[in-house]
């Protein structure tokens, strides 16, 4: 009977550890701004970490496209590697100190999962999905090719070596995307900046199978 009731007693003590737990979460989250709630489901979508804080700059622009509110909170400007915003940099920065996000920037703490998992479970579905297909998307490219989309999609680049050495080899990155199966023909030719019916026959010249991807952000 004593043994059993200690059972029973272990068993609240638990429980009250997990309903605090629960409860610094909750309040924590409450504590985050957008800004660093987008960053940390980022994250979250890719699995716990991304490639970069290149990635991430670039994530957090696509999103501002289709949220206002998100984007009504950051300052976008040209830079050599397209969009850069100092508040996501800064925030990053926070989210690191804080301890949420890893010391060299990249994926999220033990208790930054935790974190961003009540995250993604508070906000709808549209939202995850958005997220969710923009991480899958940008996380599988290298950065040529997160570049050569940027810079060919969304512009907001300073003329630089960079630019000049990437859009000098669009169509052979654009190639490999496709042959990869990173992207749809309709895209390897917006990249490549040439018309479907041509990238077709590069394509084709290369033994490269031209089909369909589903995920692509045009």
């Amino acid at each position: 009977m004593k043994v059993l009731c200690l059972k029973i007693h272990n068993n609240v003590v638990v429980l009250n550890q997990s309903v605090d737990a629960k409860m610094e979460i909750e309040k924590d989250l409450e504590n985050l701004s957008m800004i660093d709630k987008f960053i940390i489901m980022l994250l979250y979508a890719a699995g716990g970490r991304t490639r970069g804080k290149l990635w991430l700059q670039k994530e957090i622009y696509v999103l501002s496209k289709a949220f206002k509110d998100l984007a009504d909170k950051l300052d976008f400007y040209p830079y050599d590697y397209g969009p850069f915003s100092e508040a996501v940099s800064e925030h990053l920065d926070m989210l690191k100190n804080s301890g949420i996000i890893t010391k060299d920037g990249k994926g999220l703490s033990e208790y930054g999962l935790k974190l961003a998992k009540e995250a993604w479970e508070k906000e709808d579905e549209y939202k995850r999905g958005i997220v969710k297909e923009t991480s899958d998307f940008m996380e599988k490219l290298d950065e040529d090719e997160l570049l050569l989309y940027v810079y060919t999609v969304h512009g907001m680049a300073e003329n630089s070596e960079v630019k000049k050495r990437i859009l000098g080899n669009r169509v052979e990155i654009a190639l490999r995307m496709l042959e990869k199966g990173k992207i749809s023909l309709g895209l390897a030719a917006k990249l490549a900046d040439l018309p479907v019916a041509k990238m077709m026959e590069e394509a084709i010249k290369r033994g490269i199978k031209p089909f369909d991807v589903e995920g692509d952000l045009e």
